[in-house]
């Protein structure tokens, strides 16, 4: 997709959006919200429990000991889970039904608003809707524990838009989702509690979901939105997909198998066209649907299609770039089928493309040891955010994507917590 067809499809979405937080909201025909998909009523104290072996973190720990204390008095407090469907946009501009769910005290108290995007889940059947309609308390929506209004969207490539790749790394279009989904919470709220959400969030995420919240707190504060983002707290994240590249090639190695899903989702969105024998080897750029090679199959079309969890693509590809990765791939500057990615990857670059506010405080946190995503990427973004003037703070922490993925979460929590 040219420059300029990105450009009319962004201007033509907010065209369509253009309106603030508190405009009326229709009961009858609201903009966003379409469909309540589920309702799930728990405690502080089941989340609490849930989280804590989720996490398997060490209640001895000091941290963990200040966030029990401050959560101590309110642990019967009841939460309400809600799935939804709303309407949003994908990246080629086409109205499409968003997902996603939001949690809320059930007393209308909250101590304010945070948004978490997700991480980069591989597997289609792995979203915040689908979790409340199981009754699963998953790790994004740890606000809601802390008396916050939690937001989690699905962005897209599930349920309704099941056929489509998550857009990894899609800068615009992550902003914009996010953004219907707030919109669509807060018809929610007015329509069934009487109560009008307000124009301040803090946003979350670490992951793929880091990369996501800036895509968010980026959206919010560069359209005419009415949202104000007062913290930014992002982790363990891709902000560069050209500085990514280059550090894998360096160390050859990941633990997790996202690179193929980032390359197949920009091709199909930017209509790149990419020779995948040119991008991918032994077997990997097979591109028929099948598990038997001698079909063509075993290949992205069968491991990338949505039905496979990291854990059995990881156990058929391994940490070793070069076991699916074509020699091309492996040089500082990109060559051959990879050229086609060098412009939608600049497109999508936080690093280069947003220059937030100073009001705006960003808290990053990535770890020297990180197995899944290189920490260059994290240090790129504070040498060059500190270059712009941009109030940040880096905590260069040690362990792998996981432990640190925990120090960022309990590090957020007392953040919010004692805010």
């Amino acid at each position: 997709m040219k420059r300029s067809s990105i450009a009319f499809v962004l201007f033509f979405s907010l065209l369509w959006t253009g309106c603030t937080p508190h405009d009326t909201v229709d009961e009858v025909n609201p903009k966003f919200f379409v469909e309540e998909l589920n309702v799930w009523d728990f405690t502080v104290n089941d989340a609490l429990n849930a989280l804590l072996k989720a996490l398997e973190v060490d209640t001895s720990d000091p941290t963990v000991n200040k966030i029990l204390e401050l959560i101590e008095g309110y642990r019967n407090k009841e939460i309400r889970g809600v799935a939804i469907s709303y309407r949003t946009f994908d990246p080629f501009g086409n109205p499409v039904l968003g997902t996603g769910a939001f949690f809320y005290p059930r007393d209308l108290k909250p101590r304010g608003i945070v948004e978490v995007p997700p991480i980069a889940h591989l597997d289609r059947g792995a979203s915040a809707a689908i979790y409340v309609g199981k009754k699963r308390f998953f790790e994004e929506a740890f606000p809601a524990m802390l008396n916050y209004i939690a937001i989690n969207p699905d962005l897209l490539g599930v349920l309704y838009t099941q056929d489509l790749p998550r857009p990894f790394l899609h800068d615009a279009n992550s902003g914009l989702v996010a953004y219907h989904m707030r919109k669509a919470v807060e018809e929610y709220l007015l329509i069934t509690e009487n109560y009008k959400l307000g124009k301040t969030s803090s946003v979350l995420g670490y992951s793929l979901g880091g990369a996501s919240a800036m895509s968010v707190a980026k959206y919010y504060t560069t359209n005419p939105t009415g949202i104000n983002v007062d913290q930014l707290f992002t982790g363990g994240g891709v902000y560069d997909g050209l500085e990514a590249f280059k550090a894998y090639v360096r160390t050859e190695k990941s633990d997790y198998l996202a690179i193929p899903s980032v390359i197949i989702a920009m091709d199909t969105f930017y209509n790149l066209n990419l020779d995948y024998s040119k991008i991918f080897a032994n077997g990997m750029e097979n591109p028929v649907n099948s598990p038997d090679p001698a079909l063509g199959g075993d290949g992205y079309a069968y491991w990338f299609d949505g039905t496979h969890g990291s854990g059995s693509i990881y156990g058929r590809w391994g940490s070793n770039l070069r076991n699916y990765m074509h020699e091309d791939f492996f040089h500082q500057e990109l060559r051959g089928e990879f050229l086609k990615l060098q412009e939608c990857m600049e497109l999508n670059s936080l690093v280069y493309n947003w220059s937030p506010s100073p009001r705006i405080d960003i808290r990053l946190i990535h770890s020297a040891e990180d197995n899944l995503i290189p920490v260059d990427c994290a240090d790129l973004l504070y040498k060059v955010y500190r270059e712009k003037g941009c109030s940040i703070q880096y905590i260069r922490t040690t362990g792998d994507h996981y432990q640190a993925g925990s120090e960022f979460m309990l590090t957020a929590m007392l953040y919010l917590l004692l805010k």
